[in-house]
């Protein structure tokens, strides 16, 4: 694993790692989420979303078609 230095404005560290200790995480593992986030983004559909793709069970039904209502003119 790569080991990168950054320089972040104090307001923005602090900020950060305010998030990272309430999502329960560290401030390097909260930085590699939101990266990886980023990136997973520029490649499509979040996993999440892929893993719930067929995960209907049931029917849709299709609505009844209804007649055209009179409408008044604008």
């Amino acid at each position: 694993m790569s080991q990168v230095t950054i320089y972040l404005p104090d307001d923005v560290e602090r900020e950060l790692r305010a998030a990272a200790k309430k999502a329960g995480k560290s401030f390097s593992a909260y930085i590699t989420e939101l990266a990886s986030r980023r990136q997973s983004r520029k490649a499509g559909w979040p996993k999440d979303f892929r893993a719930t793709f067929g995960a209907w069970e049931g029917r849709l039904e299709e609505p009844p078609e209804l007649e055209p209502e009179e409408r008044d003119r604008l």
